[in-house]
């Protein structure tokens, strides 16, 4: 075999090789480019992550009076917000001592604030649009309130809701005692898992 065959066989090989290592690399402008992509999409999922609502979860409901609350029973209460909205679903479902289902809520929550702590849902089966409000205790106990107070649009719901905080029908001053639609209590929640 002459060198000049043996030498260009060599460098054929040689060329295989890198060219076999470069394969699937990324130019680095391309990967840096990627990297700040990933970390923006990290970021928006973070905003809205934290955008969810604060009490998002399933409970079991207990009551509470003359500020001490029952152990949950049978009673669940499901809350969900859609991701990067402020919007999600209601479901509450409460049961007698036999067991059997008495009272169901499936809404949609139309709209919510964690700041105010207020949620506002329109059940499948009405027009109207009802309050929700909840509060979180030192011990971080979640209580929360339905206002029950379902008017035709949400901007009368929130004039209601802001009529009744005023004049001191609806409070979290006290909630395992009152401030739930006049002399009630705040319901205790117990996440289910």
């Amino acid at each position: 075999m002459k060198t000049s065959f043996k030498l260009t066989i060599v460098m054929l090989f040689a060329l295989f090789i890198t060219a076999c290592a470069d394969s699937g690399k990324v130019d680095k402008s391309v990967a840096d480019n990627n990297l700040v992509l990933g970390l923006l999409k990290t970021a928006e999922s973070s905003a809205k992550e934290a955008g969810q609502i604060e009490i998002r979860g399933t409970y079991f409901q207990g009551s509470c009076n003359a500020g001490t609350c029952t152990t949950p029973g049978s009673n669940t209460v499901s809350i969900q917000s859609n991701f990067g909205t402020t919007t999600g679903y209601l479901y509450v479902d409460y049961v007698n001592g036999t067991g059997t289902s008495t009272y169901r809520v499936n809404a949609e929550i139309v709209e919510f604030s964690n700041t105010e702590r207020v949620l506002y849902y329109k059940p499948k089966n009405s027009a109207n649009i009802s309050a929700l409000i909840w509060t979180i205790t030192a011990e971080n106990e979640i209580l929360i309130c339905d206002v029950f107070n379902g008017k035709p649009s949400l901007a009368e719901t929130k004039t209601d809701l802001t009529s009744r905080k005023a004049s001191g029908t609806v409070h979290t001053t006290n909630p395992k005692a009152a401030g739930c639609n006049g002399s009630f209590a705040f319901n205790f929640l117990t996440r289910t898992f």
